[in-house]
């Protein structure tokens, strides 16, 4: 019980940023879609640290990130809860016209319902504040609301989901809209494959692709590719790697292959490759359902 306060108040004094938030999705599932709160039947707290670049040079630009998703099953697996957090350096306008938060937390809950042999249809919503910087107006800020909504369904392998994460009390832009399916394949003993995508609808449709293969159950490598992108639009290719730490405990890290980063030396301006590095820790515990056991690719 102590562990899960600790957790909690973690998850309190975090603080986040919209469009991270989402892009980090491979780690943080629930911030694309409220409906996984407690689908796992496990309690799971997971943390993301987002840096770019991983050493400052002179001249150079540089954002770090903090991002935080926890939640739990209740009565049983029937419903479930959950919370983000997020912390950013940056904002910028978003390509539906929106402006990015800079931080804020999310309150997250869930229903789920079972039938037949393994289908599971999950429905949520959540419910943040978040902090907007007014662009051209330094050192100004103001504190909205926003609602997120969705809905998946679950059969064995197979995952499909669909959500609106993001929407601002104030109706100023379009939230976007996130079609999202994975499915995995025992590959021998104790090898799975996993398969996914990831479509984004605002003013535009862009579409991800993933795939991650785990050896053993002991060591996961994965390839995303994101149209849904990095800071302002652009694709991002992520190389990712995932290895257990017992039963409770897993780490993880990733790489934008395509992200770049600007400098600045007196009057001119370049662009270096350099993309966000991507620390990753996960703790898991069992609610008494049973599932803490089972490998959750």
């Amino acid at each position: 019980m102590k562990q899960i306060v600790l957790f909690l108040l973690l998850a309190f004094f975090a603080q986040g940023q919209q469009e991270s938030l989402r892009m980090a999705y491979p780690f943080l599932p629930l911030a694309i879609n409220p409906a996984d709160a407690g689908a796992q039947k496990i309690f799971s707290a997971k943390g993301v640290f987002r840096k770019k670049p991983l050493f400052q040079t002179i001249g150079g630009s540089s954002s770090s990130q903090q991002l935080m998703s926890i939640d739990m099953p209740l009565q049983q697996g029937s419903w479930g809860l959950g919370f983000l957090g997020y912390n950013t350096d940056q904002s910028y306008k978003t390509s539906s016209g929106m402006i990015s938060s800079n931080l804020g937390l999310a309150a997250v809950v869930s229903k789920h319902e079972y039938w037949g042999r393994g289908n599971q249809l999950s429905y949520g919503v959540n419910l943040g504040v978040n902090q907007y910087p007014i662009l051209g107006k330094s050192g100004t800020s103001e504190m909205l609301g926003s609602i997120g909504i969705g809905v998946s369904y679950r059969k064995e392998a197979f995952m499909l989901g669909i959500s609106k994460p993001s929407n601002r009390f104030d109706s100023l832009g379009d939230a976007p809209l996130y079609v999202q399916a994975s499915y995995y394949f025992p590959v021998a003993d104790l090898h799975t494959l996993k398969i996914g995508t990831v479509l984004r609808k605002d003013q535009q449709t862009k579409i991800d692709f993933n795939a991650t293969f785990w050896y053993q159950e002991k060591l996961g490598i994965g390839l995303w590719y994101q149209q849904t992108g990095s800071e302002f639009g652009d694709p991002a290719l992520l190389g990712s790697a995932e290895v257990p730490l017992g039963l409770n405990f897993r780490v993880g890290y990733s790489y934008d292959f395509l992200g770049k980063n600007v400098s600045t030396l007196g009057s001119s301006t370049t662009s270096e490759a350099s993309g966000f590095h991507q620390i990753f820790l996960r703790y898991d515990l069992d609610f008494g359902l049973g599932k803490l056991g089972q490998f959750q690719p």
